[in-house]
């Protein structure tokens, strides 16, 4: 009992890292909530910019480049001066601003069409690219028209109707749903990485705190002997993981009722119930070879970043490259998804549980491998 009390004692201190780790899961699965499985209808539409046109020739050609413009984006008049230009982009009442210089018509008649404008824009922005590729393609359509000795009235015509000319845009709305996950997957699809950093940093400190030289050798005096310090030890680590198991499952069961009190719910429970053994022993045996709270700290990151990223957890596996997926396979977490993949399209096929089972299997070797390690680096620590 006094291991017990000792045990919970310590974890009182411990309770502001859990609540930090807690939120961060709570965040991240009510933003994949409704981002996640949402399968957004979208409609093409051409991007408008807002332009000011300072027309210095005022002539038929510079007329229908101000008309392509306009038909185009949105002209904003403003004065042609340059501290005026200066303001109205400063404070974003335009994005890019035309100059037509004077001799414009002369010299797009005369073949040229080196500087006939000028443009000011904000620097390496998005849409002042945009802008510069359509008004220079439309003066080489002007320039091919007045080439050809097209009249500068039919020119003018002729480029407007061809720049008036767009393909018509459609998006094909894709059937297949295979890849559409449901809310419940996205939910126990982040469970390993908050087991793996609650337990790391919560279980983990604990099990470092009892092993300290001095700690460890006053329980060793007393009257209580190792075989009830190691069980009572035991006992409440395992009412710790379990509790923090729980609370997660509590949530979950109010978040999605429905889809949790169901053979597919059951299946999840299953899958985070046996990964949690998986963390508890991760936790186990980085405990022997960390000292204090701070590398613990730091490991836990590392550890559940490196395993949620490399075993498909915030990448789905189907965007990593075969390399990665191959190394994947040595990871807990990897087979671990997997197991939820097969939850998430779950028909009731013998098939299907087999193959969950089997990954169950396998997360279960990987709980004893690991565990196994622990105890040998345990006996190592004690010689």
């Amino acid at each position: 009992m006094q291991v017990f009390k000792a045990f919970f004692k310590t974890v009182k201190r411990q309770l502001s890292s859990l609540f930090i780790y807690f939120g961060i899961f709570l965040a991240l699965t009510i933003f994949l909530t409704n981002n996640g499985p949402s399968q957004l209808e979208t409609t093409y539409k051409p991007t408008k910019v807002k332009i000011a046109v300072i027309d210095r020739d005022n002539t038929i050609l510079s007329k229908s480049l101000y008309k392509y413009i306009d038909d185009n984006h949105t002209i904003v008049n403003i004065i042609d001066d340059k501290d005026t230009m200066a303001d109205e982009l400063f404070y974003q009442n335009v994005e890019y601003i035309v100059i037509i210089n004077q001799g414009f018509q002369d010299k797009i008649k005369a073949g040229d069409s080196e500087n006939v404008i000028e443009s000011v824009k904000v620097p390496q922005s998005v849409s002042g690219e945009f802008v510069d590729n359509q008004i220079n393609q439309y003066l080489k359509t002007l320039n091919i028209y007045v080439s050809s000795g097209y009249s500068v009235e039919d020119a003018a015509k002729s480029a407007l109707d061809t720049s008036a000319i767009s393909a018509q845009i459609s998006l094909h709305k894709v059937s297949d749903t295979s890849n559409v996950r449901s809310s419940t997957y996205y939910f126990f699809a982040y469970i390993p990485y908050i087991l793996i950093c609650i337990l790391t940093v919560g279980l983990g400190s604990i099990l470092i705190t009892f092993r300290k030289y001095d700690l460890n050798s006053r329980i060793q005096c007393s009257a209580l002997s190792i075989t009830k310090k190691n069980i009572s030890l035991t006992l409440s680590s395992l009412l710790f993981s379990f509790s923090c198991w729980a609370l997660f499952m509590v949530l979950a069961a109010i978040m999605y009722n429905s889809d949790f009190f169901s053979i597919k719910g059951l299946l999840y429970v299953c899958n985070s119930i046996v990964f949690l053994l998986v963390a508890m022993s991760i936790v186990y045996f980085i405990s022997y070879f960390v000292e204090s709270s701070s590398t613990l700290n730091m490991a836990s990151n590392v550890l559940g970043l490196g395993l949620s990223f490399l075993g498909g957890i915030f990448v789905p596996l189907e965007y990593m490259s075969s390399g990665v997926v191959a190394f994947a396979k040595f990871l807990p977490t990897y087979w671990y998804v997997k197991a939820n993949e097969i939850i998430d399209t779950y028909t009731g096929t013998s098939t299907q549980i087999n193959t969950f089972l089997s990954y169950l299997g396998i997360e279960f070797i990987f709980a004893l491998a690991i565990f196994s390690a622990a105890l040998a680096a345990s006996k190592v620590k004690k010689h």
